[in-house]
């Protein structure tokens, strides 16, 4: 661990300072991290469970609010991640891994969009209202073939992508904290330490 500057202790009012992530940013991260985790892990359930339709509906409802809450919240994320920035790196790294750092980061953040408004429009325009647990939250645009068929491709094939970030994404952190010994991890998990 570094002896901090005074510069690197100016933080912003949620408490981010150059070198961490600030409580709010870390709130944003793990609990669109769980409920996309959520949405995930419910999305190949149906895909690849093998369910009767009657015993996949609990299952969609849950799947389709996660994906809400994705989309909601990762939104705010993005927002706020544009407003606030990211902290500088927590250590040196060559430039390769700086840019892969960057590209699975836009990748990821560019799922938390892609996924859910996919998964919406294909319930739209398919026909169908969009609902979760009985309530209409979307109306159903018609029967929009062209664009049913454009979001089912975006979110069959988003979804392998989505794994291979979030791999991407915990291992190069966990590689930071067993490996390289740094804090890029545990800046996310616990903010800056108080001298």
């Amino acid at each position: 661990m570094h002896d901090a500057t005074l510069a690197e202790r100016q933080s912003s009012a949620a408490g981010r300072t150059t070198t961490h992530f600030g409580l709010l940013s870390r709130l944003n991260h793990w609990i669109t991290a769980a409920a996309f985790l959520g949405a995930l892990g419910l999305g190949l359930l149906l895909g690849f469970g093998e369910l009767s339709r009657e015993a996949a509906g609990p299952y969609r409802d849950w799947h389709k609010a996660l994906g809400l809450l994705v989309l909601v919240w990762g939104s705010w994320r993005i927002l706020w991640r544009m407003i606030e920035g990211f902290p500088e790196p927590a250590a040196p790294a060559p430039l390769w891994q700086e840019i892969a750092a960057k590209a699975v980061h836009i990748g990821l953040l560019a799922a938390t969009l892609a996924l859910p408004v996919s998964g919406m429009l294909m319930s739209i325009a398919a026909g169908r209202p969009l609902r979760v647990f009985g309530v209409e939250v979307l109306p159903a645009l018609g029967d929009v073939a062209w664009l049913d068929e454009v979001a089912s491709a975006v979110h069959e094939s988003a979804a392998p992508v989505l794994i291979v970030l979030l791999a991407l994404h915990i291992g190069g952190a966990l590689k930071h904290h067993w490996v390289d010994r740094d804090e890029t991890l545990t800046r996310m998990v616990r903010g800056p330490q108080r001298p």
